[in-house]
C-alpha cells in the first residue's frame, strides 16, 4: 500500500459513521449501543440531570413541569441528532427493542410517562419508517420488538419482514 492509498484510507475512515433517515430508528440503535451494550462513549444523562436540578419535580404544577421539560427535550434531541455513531459498531446491533420505558427516551424527556397525554403517548418516539439505506447498515440485525403505545403500521412491518428481520408486536 502506497502513501496515497494510506491517505485515502484515512480520509475514508474519518467520516465512517452510520447514516439515518429516521430519527426514532436512530434512537432505538442508540438505546442498544449506548445504554444496553455501553459501547458508545459519553453516555447522555439528561434525565438524571433534570431530577438533580429539579428536586421538587413531584411538587410543582403540571404547567411548571412541562415548561421545565421543554429545554431538556430540546437539549436531548439536539445531543442525539448530532451524535455520530461509528460504522464499526453496526455489527453489534443484533436486535432492537422499542418500548416506552427505555433509557434513551427518559434522557430526552424524563417526565414523559408522567405527562403522556401532553406528549401524545410518546408519539415522537414511534418508528413510522425505516429506509433501506438505514437497515442495510446492520447486517446482523435479526429482530425488532415494538412495545410502544402505537403499533407500527402494517406496511412498515411487512417492509421489515421483507428484509428478513423478525418483528415482534405486543399481544
Amino acid at each position: 500500500m502506497g502513501l496515497f492509498d494510506r491517505l485515502k484510507k484515512k480520509d475514508e475512515t474519518k467520516d465512517d459513521f452510520l447514516l439515518f433517515d429516521n430519527y426514532p430508528f436512530k434512537l432505538a440503535v442508540i438505546q442498544q449501543l449506548m445504554y444496553e451494550q455501553e459501547v458508545l462513549e459519553n453516555k447522555y444523562k439528561g434525565g438524571d440531570r433534570y431530577f438533580e436540578i429539579y428536586t421538587d419535580a413531584a411538587e410543582v404544577s403540571d404547567e411548571e413541569s412541562i415548561n421545565r421539560l421543554k429545554s431538556y427535550i430540546e437539549q436531548g434531541n439536539n445531543f442525539f441528532k448530532k451524535l455520530k455513531i461509528p460504522c464499526s459498531l453496526a455489527d453489534k446491533v443484533t436486535k432492537l427493542y422499542v418500548g416506552e420505558e427505555l433509557d434513551v427516551y427518559y434522557h430526552i424527556n424524563p417526565q414523559w410517562l408522567d405527562f403522556d397525554t401532553y406528549f401524545e403517548d410518546g408519539k415522537d418516539f414511534d418508528i413510522t419508517d425505516i429506509s433501506e439505506r438505514e437497515i442495510r447498515q446492520f447486517p446482523n440485525l435479526a429482530s425488532i420488538t415494538f412495545n410502544m403505545y402505537h403499533a407500527p403500521s402494517e406496511e412498515l412491518v411487512k417492509k421489515i419482514m421483507g428484509w428478513g428481520i423478525e418483528v415482534h408486536l405486543p399481544n
